[in-house]
């Protein structure tokens, strides 16, 4: 089995319960907080899949670039082959993240703005 890209262990995908639930409840307080650490989260996204394709690329580049009779025996094609399996492995993987990340985004914005059209009247400070 492939172990998992290190940035995929590094940044928690985002749970949207808490979200839901304060919407829900229309607290304002609970917003706030996710609101002001969603641009935090979304840098730290962001720098760990632009570190996990840097080095998907630079393994890549590696392997591709491999001298000609490295690969001329049998077991070279087969370590090259599994290399690069790998690295594809790792690439939807990455594929996968930034799918997640962006169906995050929509539904956090889709619940700010439920937020901002039906708590108007009814906000519940938590603070």
């Amino acid at each position: 089995m492939i172990p998992l890209p290190v940035f995929l262990m590094a940044v928690p995908v985002p749970d949207a319960e808490p979200v839901l639930a304060a919407v829900k409840a229309c607290d304002r307080g609970e917003i706030r907080a996710l609101i002001k650490d969603e641009p935090h989260r979304r840098t730290q996204f962001a720098a760990a899949i632009y570190a996990e394709q840097r080095a998907i690329a630079a393994e890549r580049a590696t392997l591709l670039a491999a001298p000609a009779p490295a690969q001329a025996s049998p077991a070279g094609q087969a370590t090259a082959a599994t290399a690069l399996a790998q690295l594809d492995a790792r690439q939807k993987q990455l594929d996968d993240a930034r799918a997640i990340e962006r169906a995050w985004r929509d539904l956090f914005d889709e619940a700010r703005a439920d937020y901002l059209a039906n708590c108007s009247g009814a906000r519940k400070d938590a603070s």
